[in-house]
């Protein structure tokens, strides 16, 4: 089992247990455990309603690509730890990782 700390979008804090590849992006576990109003393009990287920052100096294995890139810049609050969470890979670089909820504008 693995586990990520997660501040959702209105500041609460959880912590969420999950199976390597139980889920195959973090969207899918956030959207089942938190039910969080997230995801409007159904993971395709293009709404930007997953924006999440990663709070933990966590590396992960994968890097952004350029579409998620793109929709990441048309945020207002864009950062450089700033993920989509629907292209992040549910997987054990995640473990331990600290993220906050930051959602689209």
């Amino acid at each position: 089992m693995y586990s990520i700390f997660v501040i959702d979008s209105i500041g609460v804090q959880h912590v969420l247990e999950f199976k390597k590849f139980e889920y195959p992006t973090l969207i899918e576990l956030l959207v089942e455990r938190l039910f969080d109003d997230i995801g409007d393009c159904k993971g395709r990287g293009l709404c930007g309603t997953c924006h999440i920052r990663i709070k933990s100096s966590t590396i992960l294995s994968h890097h952004p690509t350029e579409l998620e890139l793109e929709t990441l810049k048309s945020q207002l609050d864009n950062y450089p730890d700033s993920r989509l969470a629907c292209q992040v890979l549910l997987n054990e670089d995640l473990d331990k990782m600290q993220i906050e909820i930051i959602g689209g504008d």
